[in-house]
């Protein structure tokens, strides 16, 4: 069993056993609450093995706390421009228990007399704290025992990759013979994946790390941009940097196939979210072709991916821009269909639920020609927004409706407020933001216009 596995399911069963405890230690406390206390001799007459064991525990949960701390604390010193937000959250949650531990201890050894109001409270405290550290904690380190299996498994130590590496190794900038030997074989790459995991970690977690693959030299220097952020009490030696180099350059090809997975899935879905565009453009469907049955069976087959087909029946849209903004939402959340799919499923939504509330809505508009001038302008807004999301290439990064980008480090732009993206879409196309990754998007919305912003923004906060 690998270290990395090791240290996952170790700080998995650290984390379970410190919320256990905490558990433990609450309901002790409320047990030994009930029972009548002496304020004047500042003790309890609960059961004197119920007080033993609530102490000890609480010794235990102390220790286990502190070595926790001592390995998260080196963080603190991790070159970082800003700390993830998962990792403030972890050290927030880990110096308050500390703060809630120490004016615990205070009260009980020299404040007794305020023991039987705040105990209680501060105790509680300590278990909530607690819980949400775990919950913090536990996914991610089950993620990794996952990548273990996968991607870093052992799987990637044949003798294929082994080869790979002592062949790509010189083209990486390698020329210490006797340690290419050293590199190139199965211990040297898992001394590669011990260093990866245990040190490339300070900054971010593995999912950046892998997220795609990249060239030997590539690789190179992005571990030596790591080593040169690494704290200074868990440092990446130039002898690590190879090490480390060596084991992504053997599972490059495992990345490389996860990648062409992904974009594989990513063109589908960019293309249903294009055929929507093409879709909802001005222009009547063709009735002669529509057959209520296949359109019924088509939509309850499309629909049942995600949820069940009475949500829909629950509540129904009751305009054809509703029918379009429910199938929009529909392809957003990954539903894939040809042009003629969705629009069969269109029309199937406009003619089965929209006619019912048809002639009731004619009359209310008849009677007030701004409102359906209102109503039309609100759907050429959304078709229109719709249209140059995709026209202007957002969708290829961002994804459909702007809710699932295609890197993790992309932000998620779908239902954000609209003058928030008006101004940060001016800000990068006028160059008053910028940083590495608006400058590569500056050169995409460069011509973009006002109008076009304007559009897309409202389309986007309306998701």
């Amino acid at each position: 069993m690998s270290d990395l596995i090791l240290s996952s399911l170790g700080n998995s069963i650290l984390g379970t056993v410190l919320f256990a405890l905490a558990a433990a230690l609450t309901f002790l406390m409320f047990y030994v609450w009930k029972f009548p206390y002496d304020h004047e001799k500042s003790h309890s007459l609960a059961p004197p093995a119920s007080i033993t064991t609530h102490r000890l525990l609480g010794y235990l949960y102390v220790v286990i706390y502190l070595y926790i701390m001592w390995n998260m604390v080196p963080r603190l010193w991790s070159y970082q421009i800003e700390l993830p937000a998962r990792t403030v959250m972890h050290l927030t949650l880990g110096i308050l228990i500390g703060a809630l531990l120490v004016i615990k201890i205070v009260i009980v050894r020299y404040f007794k007399h305020m023991e039987a109001r705040l105990a209680p409270i501060l105790g509680s405290g300590l278990f909530i704290c607690t819980f949400l550290l775990v919950a913090l904690v536990l996914p991610f380190s089950l993620r990794d025992v996952y990548l273990e299996s996968t991607a870093l498994g052992d799987k990637s130590m044949v003798e294929s990759r082994v080869k790979r590496v002592r062949e790509l190794l010189p083209v990486a900038g390698l020329e210490d013979s006797e340690l290419l030997n050293e590199l190139s074989s199965k211990k040297g790459l898992i001394m590669g994946r011990r260093i990866l995991t245990a040190k490339c970690v300070q900054c971010h977690d593995l999912r950046t790390v892998l997220a795609r693959p990249r060239t030997p030299k590539a690789w190179q220097q992005t571990i030596a941009r790591m080593a040169n952020r690494s704290t200074i009490l868990n440092p990446i030696t130039e002898k690590d940097q190879w090490y480390v180099t060596a084991y992504l350059i053997a599972v490059s090809p495992t990345l490389q196939e996860t990648l062409k997975q992904r974009r594989k899935m990513e063109a589908i879905t960019i293309k249903s979210a294009e055929n929507m565009v093409s879709v909802v453009k001005p222009g009547e469907a063709d009735d002669s072709k529509y057959d209520p049955v296949t359109a019924k069976a088509l939509f309850e087959q499309k629909c049942s991916q995600c949820h069940n087909f009475d949500q829909v029946t629950a509540s129904p849209p009751g305009t054809k821009l509703e029918v379009i903004a429910l199938v929009q939402r529909m392809v957003g959340n990954g539903l894939t269909a040809s042009e003629s799919e969705l629009n069969t499923i269109i029309q199937y939504l406009s003619k089965t639920y929209t006619k019912k509330s048809s002639q009731i809505e004619q009359q209310r508009l008849d009677g007030d020609e701004m409102v359906t001038g209102q109503l039309a302008l609100n759907s050429q807004i959304f078709i229109e927004g719709m249209e140059n999301y995709t026209k202007r290439h957002c969708i290829d990064c961002h994804g459909p409706a702007g809710k699932h980008p295609v890197q993790p480090n992309y932000p998620v732009l779908g239902g954000q407020n609209k003058k928030y993206l008006i101004r940060q879409f001016k800000d990068i196309r006028d160059g008053t933001r910028s940083n590495s990754v608006t400058t590569i998007m500056r050169a995409i919305v460069q011509d973009v216009t006002d109008q076009e912003i304007a559009s897309i923004a409202d389309y986007l906060s309306g998701q």
